[in-house]
């Protein structure tokens, strides 16, 4: 889940934050180098060789997922909504386990048993269809662009406040340290920053927690403050809006998050670097409960901000948006607050990474052969790869450089994207013998239509002045205005996907070994 811009994260005045910042820039830029000795092939630097283990593979897992979104959106959200926020979080766990369950063990053979180091090959193989892969490299690369400018949106504010830079500068030294690691180092890179970030963010989150609950005076203290500022804050589904409705929102959402993670490219595609299918036993407990634990931290800061500012204890904050990085400056020793920056500047930037390298990969690799271009040469298409790498990292840094509009309506293009374009035709894909190529072209085609046309029309419509068309495309949104779109997307190109495939059925035939994978 990606971040959002930070314009007004404070600058830090201890000297711990500046400290912890410039050893995490020291640590990235070493694993970066280590990276570059350990890669040798296209193999080692997008998918690391196979070479991660149980611990590796499910905390990159979770972090990945996690990202800024913990540190950032989190408190936002269980700041503006209270309670209501909080099953969101501790149910979206269960994302990690249906993912592992439909997708791990299928992608990890399919590893073995073809030649794949993306999505797309992977659905190639699946579909034996051109058209598809094409479609999914583009799906893949218009998703990490929409990601990696909101990334480095955030990036550029963050490092503002740990290093105290103008935004200019903190966008391009934080864009370049960002390229040069993920250049030298490929995904073996990222997935050891990714662990590195992981265990970051769960021991900042426990200690977070524990400064929280004593800010706001204990949970008891907490909860009678916003049940007088609103009982609706401390009710499953209150804040919301009307009961039946706010069912509807929050089903929806939680649709969105759980099942919609068995849709992330930068979370499936892991399951190509394990070691072997037994490490994968473990992997779904270890993420969901380490996304838990991290958790704990959007809990406590969103709701003892709340708690705190209704009672007039404290200011409110400028955003909402600011509420955890606010919390751990003012309300946290400086030993904390470095920690817990540099964890969010570890969780920006190694998921930037991630979608780097699988964007890098669809422009080197899965558009060239879909059409019919491959480059045969290994260390030709390892080269081409990395310019690609400095292409996104360039074309996205310009983005965010010259339009704040752009990125706003990029930022709608996100999680919910991903999980329309890539639910159905993986998830779904690697465990049905009757999806076709047709039904998986119908899906990623809806799933793009749908969210470009509520998701990014209204706010492309607005911006230009339009507000005519916002409206009236607004008007044709069939459900309430907090459903969000990316799960009528999600749900809608599932039904596209199966009826199409059960429609196209006839003569359709699946490699032997393909069938073989799909029993198991």
């Amino acid at each position: 889940m990606s971040p959002i811009p930070l314009q007004a994260i404070p600058i830090a005045d201890s000297p711990f934050v500046l400290v912890f910042g410039g050893l995490y820039m020291l640590l990235v830029l070493g694993i970066g180098v280590w990276g570059y000795m350990q890669t040798e092939s296209t193999s080692d630097f997008l998918i690391t060789g196979k070479s991660i283990g149980t611990w590796v593979l499910a905390l990159t897992a979770f972090s990945v997922v996690q990202s800024g979104f913990g540190f950032v959106g989190g408190p936002e959200l269980v700041y503006s909504f209270g309670t209501t926020a909080l099953w969101i979080f501790f149910t979206a766990p269960l994302g990690f386990v249906v993912t592992w369950v439909l997708l791990a063990k299928r992608m990890r053979i399919l590893a073995d048993i073809r030649n794949v180091m993306t999505l797309a090959d992977g659905m190639y193989v699946r579909y034996e269809s051109d058209t598809v892969r094409g479609l999914t490299g583009v799906a893949v690369v218009v998703g990490v662009v929409a990601y990696l400018a909101t990334n480095l949106a955030a990036l550029q504010y963050v490092m503002r406040a740990i290093f105290g830079l103008p935004v200019f500068w903190g966008l391009v030294i934080g864009a370049a340290i960002l390229l040069l690691y993920s250049m030298l180092g490929g995904m073996i890179a990222g997935v050891w920053t990714d662990f590195v970030q992981a265990i970051t963010m769960i021991v900042g989150s426990v200690l977070v927690f524990a400064f929280a609950l004593g800010f706001g005076g204990g949970m008891e203290t907490i909860s009678r403050n916003l049940a007088t500022a609103d009982p609706a804050l401390i009710s499953p589904f209150g804040a919301l809006g009307e009961p039946v409705a706010a069912v509807f929102v929050g089903l929806g959402w939680w649709i969105l998050f759980s099942l919609g993670a068995a849709g992330q490219p930068h979370l499936i595609t892991k399951f190509y670097m394990s070691k072997n299918l037994k490490i994968l036993r473990w992997g779904a407990p270890i993420a969901a409960v380490t996304y838990a634990v991290s958790s704990l931290l959007a809990f406590s800061t969103g709701l003892s901000m709340r708690a705190m500012v209704e009672a007039g204890q404290t200011a409110a904050p400028r955003t909402a948006s600011i509420v955890g990085p606010v919390f751990v400056l003012e309300h946290t020793p400086g030993v904390v607050a470095g920690l817990i920056l540099a964890a969010l500047l570890a969780a920006i930037m190694s998921t930037s990474d991630s979608f780097l390298n699988i964007g890098a990969a669809a422009v080197s690799r899965d558009i060239p052969r879909a059409l019919g271009r491959p480059i045969e040469d290994d260390k030709t298409e390892l080269r081409v790869t990395q310019g690609a790498l400095a292409g996104l990292t360039v074309m996205s840094t310009l983005i965010v450089f010259y339009s704040e509009t752009l990125v706003g309506i990029l930022g709608t293009i996100g999680w919910g994207f991903f999980a329309a374009a890539f639910v159905a035709i993986a998830a779904l894909g690697l465990n049905w013998k009757g999806a076709t190529a047709e039904g998986a072209i119908a899906a990623i085609v809806g799933g793009l239509v749908i969210n470009l046309f509520f998701s990014a029309l209204p706010r492309i419509a607005d911006t230009a002045g339009f507000t005519g068309i916002a409206e009236t495309v607004t008007g044709l949104y069939p459900f309430t205005s907090g459903f969000p779109v990316g799960t009528v997307a999600l749900l809608v190109t599932i039904v596209l996907f199966v009826g199409v495939s059960l429609a196209t059925q006839e003569g359709q035939t699946v490699p032997k070994d393909i069938a073989i994978l799909l029993e198991r």
